[in-house]
């Protein structure tokens, strides 16, 4: 996956790709390996994990890596990005992002990022704004020249909603590959 990842990166302006999490493990080696890819191309990689997630990640990260490739990889708890607001509300993360996105443009390092996005079970009218959050994220990585993945947990989403995801990004990774998305209407002008 390491040099999938390098050679999409390599070849387009803006990458937005879509994770849906089947497996636990094989998706903790596939941000491993994104992670790789980027540490191997000199960028700084922002993640947006679960504290539990990132954990693990930092465990087998000290492992691999050296203390000054580690001072490339930047984590934030995606419990407390999704919904700092009590909720998930794309204004609010998008605000957010552009906090945290700030150092990365002022002091032009060069980065990308993976996001595991979640939200509270309870929420009215997820699907309809979890679609707009992906239109407007796809919005953003196309015209800031960003590299993005997306990860959702497949016993999360409905297959509505799974449609819906793909056609607003650009690459799907399935198991161990990264496909183009058919449904996307951008791959066709990439």
């Amino acid at each position: 996956m390491q040099k999938e990842f390098s050679q999409i990166i390599k070849d387009n302006k803006s990458v937005h790709i879509f994770y849906y999490i089947t497996e636990q493990q094989s998706y903790l080696n596939n941000l491993i390996s994104y992670i790789r890819s980027g540490i191997e191309q000199d960028d700084h990689i922002l993640i947006i994990e679960s504290e539990k997630i990132i954990l693990q990640l930092n465990r087998q990260l000290k492992g691999i890596l050296t203390k000054q490739q580690m001072s490339h990889v930047h984590t934030i708890n995606n419990f407390d990005y999704y919904c700092s607001n009590g909720s998930f509300q794309p204004h609010v993360i998008f605000s957010y992002l552009n906090n945290i996105l700030k150092p990365f443009y002022d002091n032009g390092l060069s980065f990308r990022t993976w996001a595991h996005v979640e939200w509270h079970d309870e929420q009215e009218s997820i699907l309809a704004i979890l679609e707009e959050f992906e239109k407007e994220a796809d919005r953003l990585v196309n015209e800031g020249g960003l590299y993005l993945v997306c990860a959702y947990d497949s016993e999360r989403v409905p297959e509505s909603l799974k449609t819906a995801l793909m056609s607003c990004h650009e690459y799907i990774i399935k198991g161990n590959k990264i496909y183009p998305s058919d449904m996307s209407p951008l791959q066709d002008i990439r």
